[in-house]
Formats: structure tokens, sequence, C-alpha cells
């Protein structure tokens, strides 16, 4: 009973951000802005960057938020927004090249050489694009078991499926990201 009025409340500010109410936006972005940067700085690994991706998704929610259905739960899109912002931000490290001073901060972790670090930087890179090339299904299951570490009860729920079907999606799922990576690998 407690969530129907969490959303019931979250509702009535999606209605009020949608109808132009700035306040109400706020509301929601305090709400959720820990939960984005959480996210965020586990796939990025940099506290600037993880800001500058929720600062980003929150701007494009607020863009969009007259599009959103008020009765449905806002985190989970929040949430997409945020993974599909720190992609793009990981896609174009890749292209752009990154500056070491970005990266500094890395550089004192004596617990690893500096050759361990950039294979690890590389390798997150590549299962992060990997992800990003799967079917939409897929992608979410992974995103919810592996970067919000639901169990599969829980994304049974969330995604309003049988828990069959979660784990033979998520075992497809990783299927298709072994042989992507196998591939890549080569």
């Amino acid at each position: 009973m407690k969530t129907g009025k969490i959303l019931c409340w979250e509702g009535h500010l999606i209605q009020r951000a949608s109808r132009g109410e700035s306040v109400a936006f706020e509301l929601i972005s305090d709400l959720y802005r820990p939960i984005l940067l959480n996210l965020a700085m586990r796939i990025l690994r940099n506290a600037d960057d993880a800001n500058d991706a929720v600062q980003e998704s929150l701007v494009k929610a607020y863009r969009a938020i007259r599009d959103f259905d008020p009765n449905r739960p806002i985190k989970p899109w929040l949430c997409r927004i945020c993974t599909n912002v720190c992609i793009d931000m990981v896609r174009s490290r890749k292209y752009e090249g990154d500056s070491i001073d970005q990266h500094e901060y890395m550089l004192c972790d004596e617990s690893s050489s500096l050759e361990d670090q950039a294979g690890a930087n590389m390798a997150r890179t590549q299962v992060i694009e990997a992800i990003s090339r799967l079917p939409e299904k897929y992608r979410k299951i992974i995103f919810l078991r592996h970067f919000r570490h639901m169990d599969i009860n829980e994304i049974a729920i969330e995604l309003q499926k049988p828990e069959g079907t979660i784990k033979s999606w998520l075992f497809r799922a990783r299927g298709l990201l072994k042989q992507d990576l196998t591939m890549a690998t080569g």
C-alpha cells in the first residue's frame, strides 16, 4: 500500500511538472539525484563526469516530462535517460580521446599498475558498448541485474514479467554479450 501512496504523490508531482511548474520538477530532481549520481558513478567512474551526466539527464527529463505518463513510476525512466547519457559520454571519449588530466586521480592508485588500469578501463568501455548494442529488453535486464544489482524477482516485478521470462532473457543477454565481446577481442 505504501508504494501506491508514493506513486500517487509522485504522479501528482509529475503532473505539476508537465504543466511547467519548475518547483515540482526540482522536487523530483532532488529526490532522484542521489540515485542517478550513484548510477553514473558506477558507469563512468569519475565524479566530474558523473555530475555532468546527472545534470544532462535531468535537463533531458525536464524537456520531455510533458510526454511522461504520470501513472508510471518515474525512477526507471530517469535511470534509463541517465544510462543513455553515460553511454553517450563513454562513446564520445572513444572518438574524442581523453585528456590524461581528466583521469589524473587514477594514476595515484598504487595497488595496480598503469597498464592494469588502462586494460580495465578499456575492458569496461568494451562491455558498456556491447551492452548498448543489445536489443532493448536485454539491455534493460543487464542494466537492472548488474548495474542496479536487482534480484530476478525484483526485475520481474519492475518489468511486470514472469521470473522464468526474466531468467531466460538474462541468459540470452549474457550469451549475446559473450559472443559480442569474443568477436571484439577476436
